[in-house]
C-alpha cells in the first residue's frame, strides 16, 4: 500500500441553489450543518465528529466537484502521485490544514488530506436529530472507462480489496465493489464509455424505518419525483436501500443492514454473473428504473475546471 488511505471522508457536490439544497439536505433529510461560508455549505451525519462529510457548492451546473479521502501520511501520498505523473495541485478546504487534489487514472478528482478539524458530537443529543438522521458516509458509486485499470489503482495504490464483482455475458467485469475499512464496500465502480462519472453518494442509517421515513418525508413535501428507486434490498452487499434525487438531479442513497468484512485476508470476492442480474441489483426482483441505469453526473476536471463525462 503506497497511498495509505484510512477511509472515505467526504464528497463535494455542485448545486444550483444553496437555499433549495438546504431545504432538501438539512431541513428535510436531517443532515447536521457545520458551517455555511459564502457559496458553500458544510454538512455531516449525526455520528460524524469532523467538520464535514457532505459539501454543497453553488455552481452553474450539477455534478461532482471531488471526492475526499483521509490518509495517514500526506507527504508519502503526494510523492507517489508525483511519481505516477498524475495531474495534481494543492487545494485549500475549510476545516483542513493541508491537502492535495489530483486526478486518478480514470480522471476522477480526488482530494487527500491527513487531518480535519473537529465538530460538535451530537450522537446523544436526540432532540437535535431530525429528518432521516443520516449517520455517516458509507460509500460512493463511480463510473469509469477502464474498470481493470481503476481496480488495480485502488487495490495496489490505495489499499482497497474487492468484496464483490459482476461480469457480463462475455465474463468481462462490469461492476466492482471495494472496501478499505471493512464494510461491504466504500467504493463501487461501473464500466462505461461515457465516463468519468459520478452516480451517487450513500449515507448509512440505523435501520429500515429510516429508509421508509425518507420516502414519507419527501412524499409529504410533495417531492414524489425525488423518490427514484426503493425501498428495496440489494443482492450485492445485502443492504436495504432507497435512492433519492435533489432538485438538480444529484443522487443520494440511504443504506443499512450490509455486512462487515472481519478478516480481509480471508475474504473471497463474491462473483455475480448475467443470469443473476435481476436480483443482484434488487434481491426482490423488481425492475430497475431506466434513470438509475443510464443517468449519472459529470465530474470536474481539476486542471481546466470544466465538466467531464457530461
Amino acid at each position: 500500500m503506497v497511498i495509505d488511505v484510512t477511509r472515505l471522508s467526504h464528497v463535494v457536490i455542485r448545486v444550483s441553489s444553496l437555499e433549495k439544497a438546504k431545504v432538501f439536505y438539512e431541513d428535510l433529510l436531517g443532515f447536521a450543518e457545520s458551517e455555511k461560508d459564502g457559496d458553500t455549505m458544510y454538512l455531516r451525519g449525526i455520528e460524524e465528529v469532523t467538520h464535514h462529510s457532505l459539501v454543497l457548492k453553488k455552481a452553474s451546473s450539477p455534478g461532482l466537484s471531488y471526492l475526499g479521502f483521509r490518509v495517514d501520511n500526506l507527504s508519502k501520498a503526494e510523492k507517489e502521485i508525483e511519481e505516477m505523473g498524475l495531474p495534481r495541485r494543492t487545494h485549500k478546504e475549510k476545516g483542513v490544514e493541508d491537502g492535495i487534489l489530483f486526478q486518478d487514472p480514470a480522471g476522477l478528482p480526488i482530494f487527500l488530506y491527513h487531518d480535519m478539524e473537529s465538530a460538535e458530537d451530537v450522537r446523544l443529543k436526540f432532540y437535535a436529530h431530525k429528518g432521516v438522521s443520516p449517520v455517516r458516509i458509507a460509500h460512493v458509486n463511480l463510473v469509469v472507462d477502464d474498470l481493470q485499470r481503476e481496480r488495480e489503482f485502488f487495490e495496489k495504490k490505495m489499499g482497497f480489496i474487492t468484496t464483490e464483482y459482476f461480469v457480463d455475458d462475455a465474463s468481462n467485469e462490469e461492476v466492482i465493489w471495494l472496501t478499505k475499512r471493512g464494510s461491504s464496500h466504500e467504493v463501487a465502480m461501473s464500466r462505461s464509455r461515457r465516463s468519468p462519472g459520478f452516480h451517487h453518494e450513500t449515507y448509512y442509517v440505523y435501520d429500515v424505518h429510516s429508509i421508509i421515513r425518507a420516502a414519507d418525508i419527501l412524499a409529504s413535501y410533495e417531492m414524489w419525483d425525488s423518490i427514484e428507486r426503493g425501498p428495496g434490498r440489494h443482492g450485492v452487499t445485502q443492504g436495504l436501500y432507497i435512492y433519492l434525487r435533489d432538485q438538480d438531479k444529484n443522487r443520494i442513497e440511504f443504506f443499512t443492514a450490509d455486512y462487515e468484512v472481519l478478516d480481509r485476508d480471508k475474504w473471497k470476492p463474491i462473483r455475480w454473473d448475467a443470469t443473476q442480474r435481476r436480483y443482484r441489483s434488487d434481491y426482490w426482483g423488481r425492475a430497475i428504473p431506466e434513470s438509475w441505469l443510464k443517468e449519472w453526473m459529470p465530474v470536474e476536471d481539476i486542471v481546466t475546471g470544466e465538466l467531464k463525462g457530461w
